[in-house]
C-alpha cells in the first residue's frame, strides 16, 4: 500500500507543481527601485492593476551591492518584464538578466530615447579623502551619473518607455496604460513647475553632500551644488581632516551640507561645530514613502521641501 501510495504522489507531484505555478495568474512585472516601481505602479493602476507588480529591491537595499535571494531569482524568472535604470547602476542584475528566458523583456529605461544624460561629476578633487567612503557614490566608476528619475523630464520619459512596453504585453488593455501615463505626466509637470518657483529664490546658495547623487535634480532647477565630501561613516574624522571640510565650508561659502542616514549625528556634529551651515537630509529613493498613484511626485516635492528648509 505505501509503495503505490509512493508512487501515486510521483505521478501527481508534476500536477501539483504547475497548479502552484499559477497559468492564469496576472502577467508579473518586476521594477528594480522604487522610484521606477512608483511609475509602473502608477500606470498599470496601482492596486486595481491586472498585472502583479513587484519591486526587487526592498526599501533601504543598495542597488549597487544587493545580492539576490533564491526567491528573488524565481521572480525574475517568471516575470513578463523587467524594468531596471541599467548595468551601470544595478550592475548585480547582469548576469541574472542574460540567462532569464527569451520571452522576458528587460528594458533598460536609462537607454530610452529623449533620456537626458550627465556626465558624472568630478566633484572629490579639492576635499580630503578618506578609505571607507561609501561607495554609494558610483561618479568614480562610472562615467555617467545614474540618478537619471531626479530630473521630471526623465520621469516622464521613462513612463512613456514603461507604457509602451505594458501596451505592448497586455494590448486588450493598453488604452488604461496610456490614459494613466497621460495622468501621471500631467501630475509630473504640474510638480515640475510648482517646485521651479519655489526653489528658484536659492539658485544662488552653495550646498555641499556626502554623495553627490542629486546633479539631475540641481542641475534641471539651476540650484548651486558647491562640492562633495568624502567621509568614513564608521569613525570620527580626525583634527585636520575636520579643519580640511571647515576650509571647504568656508572656501564655498555653503549655506548647507545635506547628509546621510548613515552618518551619525556626532560625526556630521564635529564637521560643522563652529559653523553657521544647515544641515539637511535628501533621500534619492524615496525609502520611507507608501507606494501608490503619487509616490513619484512625492518624492520630487519632498526633496524641493528638504532643499528649500535647508538653503533658507
Amino acid at each position: 500500500m505505501f509503495r503505490i501510495l509512493t508512487i501515486f504522489l510521483l505521478f501527481c507531484l508534476p500536477v501539483l507543481q504547475s497548479c502552484q505555478q499559477e497559468p492564469n495568474a496576472k502577467p508579473l512585472i518586476v521594477s528594480t527601485i522604487k522610484p521606477i516601481q512608483a511609475l509602473v505602479y502608477a500606470i498599470a493602476g496601482g492596486n486595481n492593476s491586472l498585472l502583479d507588480i513587484r519591486q526587487l529591491l526592498p526599501d533601504g537595499a543598495s542597488p549597487h551591492h544587493y545580492a539576490l535571494k533564491p526567491s528573488d531569482m524565481r521572480t525574475l524568472e517568471n516575470a513578463r518584464a523587467v524594468f531596471r535604470i541599467g548595468s551601470g547602476l544595478e550592475t548585480f542584475l547582469d548576469k541574472p538578466l542574460a540567462n532569464l528566458p527569451a520571452s522576458t523583456q528587460v528594458i533598460d529605461l536609462g537607454n530610452a530615447d529623449g533620456i537626458h544624460h550627465l556626465h558624472a561629476r568630478s566633484s572629490h578633487t579639492d576635499e580630503p579623502t578618506d578609505s571607507g567612503h561609501d561607495d554609494t557614490d558610483h561618479s568614480d566608476t562610472h562615467t555617467e551619473d545614474l540618478h537619471l528619475w531626479l530630473n521630471p523630464q526623465n520621469a516622464i520619459t521613462m513612463s512613456r518607455a514603461i507604457s509602451n512596453t505594458l501596451s505592448t504585453l497586455d494590448p486588450a488593455h493598453a488604452d488604461q496604460y496610456q490614459a494613466n501615463t497621460a495622468q501621471l505626466i500631467q501630475q509630473i509637470e504640474t510638480a515640475d513647475a510648482r517646485i521651479r518657483q519655489q526653489l528658484a529664490p536659492y539658485a544662488n546658495r552653495p550646498y555641499l553632500s556626502f554623495h553627490d547623487a542629486w546633479q539631475h535634480f540641481d542641475t534641471h532647477y539651476g540650484l548651486n551644488f558647491a562640492s562633495a565630501v568624502t567621509l568614513d561613516a564608521g569613525r570620527l574624522p580626525g583634527a585636520r581632516h575636520v579643519q580640511d571640510i571647515r576650509n571647504i565650508i568656508e572656501g564655498k561659502q555653503a549655506v548647507c551640507l545635506f547628509q546621510e542616514p548613515q552618518f551619525s549625528p556626532a560625526l556630521v556634529k564635529t564637521l560643522v561645530e563652529g559653523t553657521a551651515i544647515h544641515i539637511g537630509q535628501l533621500d534619492p529613493l524615496g525609502m520611507q514613502l507608501p507606494l501608490d498613484d503619487t509616490t513619484y511626485v512625492k518624492l520630487l516635492q519632498n526633496a524641493a521641501d528638504a532643499f528649500q528648509r535647508c538653503l533658507e
